[in-house]
């Protein structure tokens, strides 16, 4: 899968330590999927991943 999409997967950890299970953004997104909401990243300069990332969390307003 495109990085965007493989970041949500188990155990996809890819820091220079080593450290964590990979489970953070897994859970993030099981959570906010069980509240039937949204999330994505986005670049935070559009194509330029190096300049960081932006998380996108949309959640029903009943929630």
């Amino acid at each position: 899968p495109e990085m965007k999409e493989k970041i949500f997967l188990r155990g996809q950890v890819e820091k220079k330590d080593k450290i964590g299970l990979g489970l953070g953004l897994t859970l993030v997104k099981k959570i906010v999927g069980n509240y039937n909401g949204q999330i994505w990243v986005e670049d935070k300069n559009a194509g330029d991943h190096s300049k960081g990332s932006n998380f996108i969390i949309i959640l029903p307003e009943e929630v």
